[in-house]
């Protein structure tokens, strides 16, 4: 085969080269979900940008598979060993440097254009930009020395042979930290794991780079731990309330986020999420005197108006809202709080023990699902600060919370109130257009013009009453609406942006990206093998392209399907995991359709039948099966619209790879993709959920004219190291 040949194809992978790649992918996938996690939990303000660490693995991953033929058997095996040690680095840094996310002043930031809740004592230090340099190019960097690993073992099979190993291994990690994120286990343990993984892998190291490998690991998992054993400091140079000698810091790794407990101080019990201050457990005293009790006491200053008998709370949290409804008399209490670690908080250390009252329901879930769901009527409805702090997904712009503020979310919880009902929104909106947008969103909802019953500085109290009468129905939102705020809807669920827009930040952020490859493509045609790779043909620009645009399409795809499902299914952890095992075991259906159907009828048929899947939840919006009562036939109905359009995109994809004789290259160019269409995600924004379905439509159509340009849908080329002489 020639000395090119056997760097593609290390020894060490030759002789298990499924083995290594099976490994190799549950190591990235589960690297990559321990990441996200894990530093969301530890950078200050980055669990609104968990985006950023799927970025930096997308961009290392894609690295390290383009570039993977500039290092020799030996180099890739001390590129692999060193990635341990630089994440090694990056906990060091986490942990003794608490970096923070640049642009964030002291209880609020504004990143393009969007507004986030934060609550810190002062704006992020000017250091924070050089620091998020070093902790997002950590990742990159680890990634791409193991994917140049990856690469070659690929390199070692057929493409969909390789393929298919990948996302089996992919799949199992993911399973594997789902079960991890259900048992709530610590994040020390997460990293404990990769140990062994690294071990594990066939790579052909000598005894020591492993064992040392391995330590380096562990000496990561041991520092997470000890983190882990004290509440999160400020970011440097921050002043920090000290804590009492005998506080009690109390850290859960919940399915969503870091959730520190810390009891013992002179003041309340208090919650801090992901770092942030986030709520404390009040007693009878301190509710008494606090805004909790204003709504009651209104009512009762009101004896011709029946009490608040019925209560619902949305984002019941530790139960305050529960508490307080309790003091004043409710006989029933609905509280749903999506967080299990928060609400069992709440169960085990609030003072006024709410959720222990026979009298009320703690339903553990979404708060849009359960308004789908609930059977009303309720006098009192309460949308109880219901701002959290992380993503629905590391691929989405939405937070848990932003489907409780739309359009027909609000009419929906309108139609559950009792004749005199109130809908009761309160927080701290930081921005008079917020509020002005809340009241805006509610009018178009409910025909009722909300009232504030209190304010003092950024808290105000807003209340919907339902009139004996009713409210006549809601008139669609204008496209802008006073003020210069835009209605939030089920299509554009963006509560906390002001306006439909993209941001200049977003188009410089993809700018950046495409410069990258755009270099990275210079440096491989120029790099001394620009003609042959590992003795094989170099695949042509076009092909290059057509599969960058591949992984661009697909992962806005997958967004969408996650966003969308989420609405009928709820924001939980577990339904968005679920949507993303399915879309790999999607992966895997089509690669094996790909291998069973060889003829060129194959093809004819995925293409229009990708590109009428894909714009068909542009005509019938996910959105629409909400009024589907019953259960079961939306379910089918949402995963026949939902992965219809997956499976033929991943059919397209097996076809045109399956017939590359460098099909890891090909597949590196389909991850730099996956990174652009991540930023590209961020045209919803712009467009709504439901236009997306065209820009990944002509993305499909482009791809397929690239693909006939490249000749990437011609036969199929049975190629890899394992097909030919001498591997």
């Amino acid at each position: 085969m020639g000395e090119e040949a056997l760097s593609s194809c290390p020894s060490a992978l030759a002789r298990r080269p499924g083995f290594a790649l099976f490994l190799l992918g549950f190591l990235t996938l589960f690297l990559e979900l321990c990441l996200i996690r894990y530093m969301a939990g530890n950078v200050w303000n980055l669990g609104y940008f968990p985006n950023l660490v799927l970025l930096a693995a997308f961009v290392g991953m894609g690295t390290g598979f383009v570039c993977h033929q500039f290092l020799a058997a030996p180099a890739a095996r001390r590129g692999f060993a060193l990635a341990p040690a630089l994440l090694l680095a990056l906990v060091l840094l986490i942990t003794f440097v608490h970096p923070s996310l640049p642009g964030f002043e002291r209880y609020a930031g504004s990143i393009g254009g969007e507004l986030y809740f934060t609550s810190l004592p002062r704006s992020a230090p000017a250091s924070s930009a050089l620091l998020f340099l070093a902790w997002f190019a950590a990742p990159i960097a680890a990634f791409a020395l193991i994917s140049q690993l990856t690469a070659k073992a690929f390199a070692c099979l057929a493409p969909l042979q390789a393929y298919t190993l990948d996302i089996s291994g992919s799949c199992c990690g993911i399973l594997a930290f789902m079960a991890m994120s259900w048992l709530e286990l610590p994040a020390a343990l997460w990293f404990a794991l990769l140990a062994p993984l690294f071990l594990a892998v066939p790579a052909g190291l000598a005894a020591r780079p492993r064992v040392l490998g391995a330590l380096a690991l562990l000496a990561a998992a041991l520092l997470v731990y000890l983190d882990d054993a004290q509440r999160l400091p400020r970011p440097a140079g921050y002043p920090d309330r000290a804590l009492a000698a005998d506080a009690l810091v109390d850290v859960h790794w919940s399915p969503y986020q870091k959730v520190e407990f810390t009891q013992g101080t002179a003041e309340s019990a208090t919650i801090h999420v992901n770092g942030l201050w986030h709520q404390c457990l009040l007693g009878a005293q301190e509710i008494a005197s606090s805004f909790y009790r204003f709504v009651y006491e209104e009512r009762a200053r009101q004896p011709e108006l029946p009490p608040f008998a019925r209560v619902l709370v949305i984002g019941a949290g530790s139960g305050n809202d529960v508490a307080c409804a309790l003091m004043h008399g409710a006989r029933a209490v609905d509280a749903v709080e999506i967080d299990p670690a928060i609400a069992a908080l709440g169960e085990r250390h609030h003072p006024e023990q709410p959720y222990a009252d026979p009298r009320v329901a703690l339903t553990v879930g979404d708060g849009r699902a359960f308004l789908t769901k609930a059977a009303g009527p309720y006098d009192l409805i309460v949308f109880a600060l219901t701002d959290s702090l992380v993503k629905v997904s590391p691929m989405a712009q939405l937070r848990l919370e932003n489907y409780v503020f739309t359009r027909e979310a609000m009419r929906r919880a309108y139609d559950l109130l009792a004749e005199h009902g109130l809908l009761v929104f309160y927080n701290y909106y930081r921005e008079p257009w917020l509020l002005d947008k809340l009241r805006e969103t509610a009018l178009a909802a409910t025909g009722v013009l909300p009232r504030q019953v209190n304010a003092f500085e950024t808290f105000t109290i807003l209340t919907v009453e339902r009139s004996a009468a009713g409210a006549p129905p809601a008139a669609p939102a204008a496209p802008a609406a006073a003020g210069g705020v835009q209605v939030a809807t089920d299509d554009w669920p963006f509560p906390y942006l002001r306006r439909r827009g993209l941001a200049p930040l977003y188009g410089a952020a993809l700018a950046l990206l495409l410069a990258y490859a755009g270099l990275l493509l210079v440096l491989v045609r120029r790099g001394g093998r620009a003609g042959r790779l590992a003795g094989r043909p170099a695949p042509r620009l076009a092909l290059k392209v057509a599969f960058a645009l591949m992984g661009a399409a697909f992962l806005l795809l997958e967004t969408k399907s996650i966003i969308q499902f989420s609405l009928l299914f709820g924001t939980t952890w577990l339904n968005s995991s679920l949507v993303l095992l399915a879309v790999l075991l999607l992966v895997l259906a089509a690669n094996w359709t790909a291998q069973v159907l060889r003829g060129r009828l194959l093809l004819w048929l995925t293409v229009p039948a990708l590109l009428l899947s894909a714009l068909a939840t542009f005509v019938v919006p996910l959105a629409a099966l909400l009024y589907l009562e019953n259960g079961p036939a939306r379910f089918l109905a949402a995963a026949l619209l939902t992965f219809s359009p997956v499976f033929f995109a991943n059919l397209l994809f097996s076809v045109a790879i399956r017939s590359q004789p460098a099909a890891e290259h090909l597949f590196g160019w389909n991850l730099f993709g996956a990174s652009v269409g991540g930023i590209l995600e961020y045209s919803s924004m712009a467009l709504g959920y439901n236009a997306l379905a065209i820009l990944v439509a002509l993305l499909y159509a482009a791809t397929v004219l690239l693909l006939l340009r490249g000749g990437g849908l011609r036969g199929r080329v049975e190629s890899g190291c394992a097909a030919r002489a001498g591997c």
